[in-house]
């Protein structure tokens, strides 16, 4: 056979064009060609198919192709062995192989070039090498492309960056469009991704309802606490936009209907997640490029001395520094920006983007203890330094104070001799702009030891190996952060460290994707999942084919099958991956699919893809910190992105570096619903940096997007057996009550179409399924069976249907057999053993009667042989609904042994969910909501609530929650009773602070912090409550001669309370009974008054004076239990229903058993 090699040189210029080489062969070529579609014991490791390396003889034809690459005295023109060269293989005129020739050697003796043909799939990945993502936006002088750059802006609520985004409207920097109209999203959108604290929606004016209004009335300061930024969201980006970047920029083009079809082009990769700021990096350029304010000093600066032995507290000092100290262990003291004021030694904040500064400073302390338990505190401040010339406090501290924070116990025998070097770092994120502050340090609780001697402590001793005794230190991006008005640089905000290879790998594990190399254009690949590329396949016939003299050997596939499989998303540090790693760590990671029970003792190992993306998990919007609030957006979802770090008992919430992760969103935004239905407007903020300035922006509508395929109708959905997943299994959402889900079931129902379920089940079903077989036999394959033949092909051998994994060593115009390897095609539709029966669907896409949304109801069926047939649930039959025990048990239902309708065919109807599911099932698709919606919050409550409590007692569990709102000036014992045999008691006792001020003798009421924006207390809805309260009053102003300013009273009152069925009882006198009163001179002024309205308990403060003012704080002691037999008798033998929950008559009581 006439067998022929044809190399293309590609054009060096425009004036050149390609060159087609006929290169010369050997007389006799012995050319061996291997064609894999992938390893069977790796199926997750794609390689190309390839030659084995074959030698083309010295000839002018080909010394002209190869530029005497041989010479070495020759410098090469064009041909460069690391560089591709397209190349054709022929058989007479019949195509074998397309790809890329490889010059390995030359032998010079020989006179021959060793050479080999590869596939360009496989020499994709070596194209790309180890290039970084954000390199496919790189033009050829080395600079970034602005394609997908675009002003951060505002106008009005349709007509904003945000907004934009989620629709059609978002338009580059040089106005060109960002819409992909074939997929019907933007290639850009910004999603609800949270990376600060104070995302809650309530009926109070804060936070996302805080109005231009409320701005106006609460004034800048307290209006900047309780703002949302309209800046804190960062760009995702499209994966079909990427995917195409990256084949285009490797010189590939590709054919895919998956790629190109309208669920993988509504799928985004969330950026920015690299960077340890809210802030994305723009082009403008930055008024602070330097990125670094260092300011020190090497004096003492403070020395307090206790000559008796009276507790002292030292007075507020001011750290001084400057900038021409020397160098020491932290740099050298800079200032480039100008910020720091060496004569009164404050700093001026110069940006937003400056959120935090560094205290560091040497602390001695000789004969010195604390004056009690609570050990000597050193407390920091930031306090403004007034710099306006017209102030009457001008050139002085201020009351103003940005930041508190107070430092640990600190003990003599910590260190010797009594020297620290203490570090700390304040918050100034709600410092204004412009304006200006001093460090200042207290130091409290504190005396002397011994009284023979004075107590001493020196602040800035210079007795240390740190050439410092202070410094003050601010880091902030050297990027403009400034974002508002300014251009987003798309490419920044793209994780350097991600390689377009790990990019590729994980999306091409992620969908099982078959990447192959197009018979008619080999630059061009074909790129579908598994199961719609084996769908494309013909049917051919291969029995006449096998060559019979040669042995054919069937063997099982548990050599090549794994004890675990394993496939899962990436941890991450977010709040919600982060909790879920820490405090569930049996369900990490979120979405994850573990198998593990295969029946195969021989099976080692574990099959596991290489992840690059972590989960995306929606929550709510809550109302406020406290850990039972619910929502007011009940259709609104978001994800937190920032994380939390615990210390001393408190947590914080930082942003810090993620990994990046993966949503769909349908394109167009959904109205924001409240409670009742209405549209509800929520409001961004934004800050002007030149002023003190905050402007609210409204928005009525949201992107819902989730690893779920939802479109809303009408603004909500439910999701269905129907829906998409990006989870590997049917997990259900966090969140999964809010009505943009409505899956208020323990498990989704949506399992095959799951990453797992709907891309890499039929695969691995051929490989571990009982039935799966490899046969290697040796066929007689001609030029046309080869030019002809693909993966995707069934071929039938001798009653049996098989698919190619791969053919060995085929001799390219021989006329010899080759080895093939094949494996037997399988029903993929699983069932368990002694089962006739699989789960069918409803109109709804449910596998359950019901409304598809539901953890209860009865399983549908459908033959084992009519696997999608629509189950009969119409009478008189049901025939859908019934099944055998087996199938029942094994789907993790319970048999309805009581309805025997077809009990003498041996058939039931098979309660869902209804117990525990089988080992082997659970793997796959038992996956239950993790807690229930109460339950939710209190696992992340710790780590983002400002309010957090000190909680301890036997009640105090990951999954606890509280009886009543916690409060952050609250100490809780959480109990409950463990005995079975008596009725179920919890209870917590709680010490809660409150403070009041009261104004005349208008009852005023008392709240956490003073505050009445704060969370109430809340009675439960079935227990009892007993309160004991101490309170102390001072008058604080008013004109009353008789209260006069400093005046105080202390008192005590007692009551107690029940409720039943949310309905309250008073014990004893309304309103309380009080236990003493102690007063100075003078009549008592001043009673309590302790009541429940609308299940809150409210403390007022009567005064008897109608000209005093009043600040007043209690401290109430109270135990709160909660009874479940308030209602209903203990241990009655109530009549059930089948699924366990009792029988209820008409008027509301529950049936006994007589």
């Amino acid at each position: 056979m006439n067998v022929r090699l044809v190399a293309y040189r590609k054009a060096t210029s425009a004036a050149t064009s390609t060159t087609a080489y006929n290169l010369d062969l050997q007389e006799a070529p012995n050319i061996s060609l291997n064609f894999q579609f992938s390893e069977v014991k790796n199926p997750e490791t794609r390689k190309g198919s390839y030659s084995q390396t074959f030698k083309l003889p010295f000839t002018d034809n080909n010394n002209k192709f190869f530029q005497d690459w041989y010479n070495v005295n020759l410098d090469t023109l064009v041909f460069n062995t690391r560089t591709t060269f397209d190349a054709v293989l022929y058989v007479g005129t019949v195509p074998q192989f397309e790809g890329a020739l490889q010059l390995k050697s030359v032998y010079q003796k020989a006179q021959v070039y060793e050479v080999v043909l590869m596939s360009n799939t496989a020499s994709l990945f070596s194209t790309i090498g180890e290039q970084r993502l954000k390199d496919v936006f790189k033009n050829d002088n080395g600079s970034y492309s602005s394609d997908f750059n675009h002003t951060y802006t505002y106008t009005n609520a349709t007509n904003n960056t945000l907004y934009n985004s989620w629709g059609n409207s978002l338009t580059n920097s040089a106005g060109d469009s960002l819409y992909d109209s074939d997929a019907g999203v933007s290639k850009i959108v910004y999603p609800l991704s949270v990376t600060r604290e104070g995302f809650y929606f309530s009926n109070l004016a804060a936070y996302l309802n805080m109005t231009t209004s409320d701005i106006a009335s609460l004034g800048f300061e307290a209006a900047s606490q309780l703002s949302v930024l309209f800046t804190q969201f960062r760009p995702a980006i499209q994966l079909k936009t990427l995917f195409n970047l990256i084949l285009a920029k490797a010189g590939y083009s590709y054919t895919s209907n998956f790629i190109d079809g309208s669920y993988f082009g509504k799928l985004f990769m969330t950026t920015g997640t690299a960077l340890e700021s809210s802030a994305i990096p723009t082009t403008n350029s930055n008024n602070n490029p330097s990125g670094l304010m260092n300011v020190a000093t090497d004096d003492e600066f403070g020395e307090f001395t206790a000559t008796t032995d009276d507790c002292q507290s030292s007075p507020e000092t001011v750290i001084p520094c400057d900038i021409t100290t020397p160098s020491g262990g932290l740099g050298i003291p800079t200032d480039p920006e100008g910020m720091w004021n060496s004569t009164n030694y404050y700093f001026t904040k110069e940006g937003t983007e400056m959120y935090s500064i560094d205290v560091r400073h040497a602390f001695k302390w000789s004969n010195v203890v604390a004056c009690n338990q609570a050990g000597v505190l050193i407390a920091y401040r930031v306090r403004q330094w007034d710099t306006d010339a017209t102030s009457p406090t001008y050139n002085s501290l201020t009351d103003q104070v940005y930041s508190v924070v107070g430092g640990s116990t600190l003990v003599n025998s910590d260190t010797p001799n009594g020297i620290y070097i203490v570090e700390k770092t304040l918050d100034i994120s709600n410092m204004p702009t412009g304006a200006s502050a001093c460090v200042t340090i207290e130091v409290l609780n504190w005396k002397r030891d011994d009284s023979g001697s004075n107590g001493v402590i020196t602040l800035g001793d210079s007795a240390t190996a740190w050439a410092f005794t202070a410094s003050l230190a601010i880091n902030w991006v050297a990027y403009s952060t400034n974002i508002y008005g300014s251009i987003v640089d798309v490419p920044a905000c793209i994780d350097p460290e991600i390689t377009q290879r790990a990019f590729l790998k994980d999306i091409i594990q992620r969908f099982n994707l078959v990447v192959l190399t197009n018979p008619d254009d080999d630059t061009n690949l074909i790129i579908e999942p598994y199961d719609d590329f084996i769908a494309s396949g013909e049917l051919k016939y291969w029995t006449d084919k096998v060559d019979t003299d040669k042995e054919i050997v069937v063997k099982d596939t548990t050599e090549i099958q794994k004890k675990t499989i394993n496939l899962s998303d990436k941890e991450d540090n977010d709040l919600w991956n982060k909790a879920i790693k820490e405090r569930l760590p049996e369900v990490n990671v979120f979405g994850h699919l573990k198998i593990e029970n295969f029946n195969n003792d021989f099976a080692t190992g574990e099959f596991k893809n290489d992840a690059l993306f972590s989960p995306y998990i929606n929550d709510r919007v809550y109302a406020s910190p406290n850990s039972t609030s619910g929502t007011f957006l009940p259709n609104m979802t978001v994800q937190y992105e920032f994380t939390f770090e615990e210390s001393d008992g408190t947590a914080t919430n930082p942003i810090k570096k993620t990994n990046p992760k993966l949503f769909y969103y349908c394109g167009t935004a959904t109205t924001v619903l409240d409670s009742n239905g209405d549209t509800a407007t929520y409001n961004l903020h934004s800050p002007l940096p030149t002023s003190e300035t905050l402007n609210a922006y409204t928005f009525t509508t949201y992107p819902v997007c989730t690893p779920f395929d939802i479109t809303p109708s009408s603004n909500v959905y439910s999701l269905t057996a129907a829906n998409k997943s990006l989870y590997w299994n049917s997990t259900t959402p966090i969140c999964s009550d809010l009505n943009i889900f409505n899956n208020t079931g323990n498990s989704g129902n949506w399992f095959n179409n799951t990453l797992y379920g709907k891309y890499w089940k039929p695969y691995l079903d051929n490989i571990y399924s009982s039935e799966a077989r490899i046969m290697e036999c040796y066929l007689n394959l001609n030029e046309v069976d080869i030019f002809n033949f693909s993966f995707a092909d069934e071929i039938f051998i001798k009653d049996t249907y098989w698919r190619i994994l791969n053919i060995s060593n085929y001799q390219v115009g021989a006329k010899a057999s080759t080895k093939v390897t094949l494996i037997k095609l399988l029903d993929t539709k699983e069932n368990c053993n002694g089962c006739d029966y699989v789960l069918g669907l409803n109109s709804f896409g449910s596998n359950m009667i019901a409304t598809g949304i539901n953890d209860t109801g009865v399983y549908i069926w459908c033959p084992e042989d009519d696997p999608s047939c629509t189950p009969d649930i119409t009478a008189p039959n049901f025939a859908g609904l019934y099944t055998s025990p087996e199938c029942c048990v094994c789907n993790g239902g319970m048999v309805m042994w009581n309805l025997t309708a077809q009990a003498s065919n041996g058939l039931y109807p098979c309660l869902a969910y209804s117990g525990s599911t089988p080992t082997v099932l659970a793997n796959k698709q038992g996956v239950r909501s993790l807690f229930t919606n109460t339950q939710m919050k209190s696992l992340v409550f710790n780590f983002i609530s400002a309010d957090k409590p000190f909680v301890i007692g036997s009640g105090d569990t990951k999954y606890s929650t509280p009886i009543v709102p916690f409060s952050k000036d609250d100490l809780v014992i959480k109990y409950e009773n463990t005995k079975t045999t008596i009725p179920a008691i919890e209870g917590e006792s709680h010490r809660i602070v409150l403070i009041g001020y009261t104004v005349g003798n208008t009852r005023a009421y008392a709240y956490p912090q003073g505050n009445d924006d704060n969370i109430s207390i809340k009675m439960p809805v079935n227990g009892n409550t007993i309160i004991r309260v101490k309170g102390v009053s001072t008058v604080v102003g008013g004109t009353s001669s008789t209260f006069t300013v400093g005046k105080t009273e202390a008192f005590a009152w007692y009551t107690a309370f029940f409720t039943q069925n949310n309905r309250t009882e008073q014990l004893g006198s309304t309103g309380g009974q009080q236990e003493f009163n102690l007063r100075g001179a003078g009549s008592v002024a001043c009673s309590l008054y302790i009541d429940v309205s609308d299940g809150v308990l409210r403390f007022g403060l009567d005064d008897t004076e109608l000209d005093t003012k009043r600040i007043w704080t209690l401290t109430v002691d109270m135990d709160v239990n909660r009874v479940d037999n308030m209602t209903t008798a203990y241990d009655e033998n109530w009549a059930l229903y089948q699924n366990g929950n009792r029988i209820q008559l008409q008027n509301g009581e529950y049936l006994i058993w007589n």
